[in-house]
Parts: structure tokens; sequence; C-alpha cells
């Protein structure tokens, strides 16, 4: 196994020069990659490549490698990469920053900008972890057994931009909103048997998506956020329970009947509950609103 810290390499994305920063060459003895990221500002993008190398960050000025640290670590076939990347005027920021930088905010361009290029052939743990600024993440064609997203005020895109299934089953989906905004696309191609969410003060909005081929739990907590979901389509079954309290707000689906106490479901659950889809969610001051495609 051998990466690489910075090298005469640079592509242009968005007008800006990137510049490599890490890369992991070869997995002749690996055959997974625990990933977890953070950044602190900026715009960041995650994509898939189709290369023989597992993983390489670009980041858009050369100078400022070293604000970010890397630490690899290699236990048994599973390779560990913690990269925190960040440039200089950025180090040291922290979440009360972050979130008092979403509200005041300037009209001063992010200079933090960073590409993530992970490889089709190999198996990755991701933890993904945005502080503020933008993250795009487009998942098509990667193998991802665990998937942790998180924002302090940051607004990060999940999708799955090829409409292609993961190629392995996901074990764990967990998704975390302070202040920020996530928007997750076509939630089906992840093939999660568990979503885990949680909602502080911002927003979470989740696109089912159409073609569920696996049963899935989705649990949610919503402190005094907003979560927006749209249902996958009428003949897959699902069902709703809801914890809720006398300060939140919930929308049902028009589609949906109360079936129980704080327990709804479609007609599809009604007449066949087995394969279904099932939603746990608990909200103290929030907002929770369904809807069908």
């Amino acid at each position: 196994m051998s990466f690489l810290l910075m090298a005469l390499f640079s592509i242009n994305l968005l007008g800006q020069e990137l510049h490599k920063y890490f890369e992991i060459k070869h997995a002749k003895a690996i055959d997974k990659i625990d990933l977890n990221v953070s950044t602190k500002a900026g715009k960041s993008f995650l994509n898939s490549v189709d290369s023989d190398a597992p993983l390489l960050i670009l980041g858009a000025s050369e100078n400022d490698v070293a604000a970010s640290t890397f630490k690899i670590e290699e236990i048994q076939n599973t390779q560990k990469v913690d990269a925190d990347l960040t440039c200089k005027s950025h180090m040291g920021l922290n979440f009360t920053e972050s979130v008092a930088g979403s509200i005041f905010s300037s009209d001063e361009k992010p200079s933090d900008m960073w590409q993530l290029n992970l490889s089709e052939h190999i198996t990755f743990n991701l933890s993904l972890n945005y502080l503020m600024g933008e993250a795009n993440v487009d998942l098509s064609r990667l193998a991802i057994e665990r998937l942790k997203i998180k924002s302090g005020s940051a607004d990060v895109r999940l999708r799955y931009s090829d409409k292609m299934m993961n190629s392995v089953a996901m074990d764990t989906f967990f998704v975390k909103v302070n202040f920020g905004n996530i928007y997750v696309e076509d939630l089906n191609y992840s093939m999660a048997k568990d979503v885990i969410a949680e909602v502080g003060f911002g927003n979470l909005s989740i696109d089912c998506g159409k073609d569920w081929k696996i049963n899935s739990r989705i649990n949610a907590s919503v402190g005094a956020g907003n979560l927006n979901i749209i249902l996958p389509p009428d003949e897959l079954p699902v069902i709703i329970r809801i914890h809720d309290s006398p300060l939140c707000n919930i929308k049902m689906a028009d589609n949906f009947k109360k079936i129980g106490h704080n327990a709804f479901s479609n007609q599809a659950y009604i007449d066949n509950p087995e394969n279904s889809m099932e939603f746990i969610l608990d909200v103290g001051m929030g907002s929770i609103a369904f809807k069908t495609k």
C-alpha cells in the first residue's frame, strides 16, 4: 500500500485549479476502505471513478496543504483513512462560528474547494462531516456498506446520478443535520436496510425513490427542525408510526389512513403488510411532512 501527499498534478473545477493532496495508489491486499472526511467550509465534491487507485483527494490551493491532516491505518484487510480538510483561513473554525457565519454571511467567495474521487472497484464505509459550506455527494457506481453524513450548517446534496443500485447491501444509512440542510435523492438506490436520521434545527428532505428491492426501516427524530419525505409509489406497502408532541406539526400524505394510535398506512399495507417500508418517527417542536409522487 502506498499513498502520496501533494504532487505536480492538477485539474480544473469550476474555474479553480485543483492540486493533488492525498492518494492511495494501490490496494492489492485491501478489500475495504473506512474513509472519514471532515471539511470546515467551502465546496466539496465526491464521486466515483473507474480507477485502480482507491482514493484521490484534490484541493484548490497547493499552498494550504499543511493546514489539512491525513492519517492512515491498516487493520487486516481494511484501510482506515482520516482526512481533515481545511485551508489556513479556516483552521480552528468550530461549530458555533459556523452557525454564526451561516446567519451573518458575507458575499466573500470561499477559497476552500475539495474533490474526492473514490474507485468503483473497492468497498467503502463512509463518514462525511461538513461543518459549513456546500457538499455534492454522488454515490453512483460505488459500493458503500455503511454511510454517515453530518451537517453543522452546511448544505449537502446526496444523489445517485446514474440511477444504479448500490452494488452491496448497505447496513446503515445515518444522517444528522444541526442547522444546515441535507437533501437525499433516490434513497432506494442506497439499498439501505436501516436509515437513521437526526434533525436539530435544520432541514432534511428525503426522496424515497421508486424501486425498492429490500425491506427498510427508517428511524427519525426531529427537534425543532423540518423533515420532508417524498414517499415511494403507492404499490409499496408503507406504515408510519409517530411519537408526537403538542408543539409539533405533522402533515400526512392524502392517501394514508389512520390504522391505530399515531399509526398510518397506505392501502397496499392494509392489503398485504409483507415486504413493507416502516417509518418510526419522534418529533418535538419540529415539523414532518409526507408527500406522494
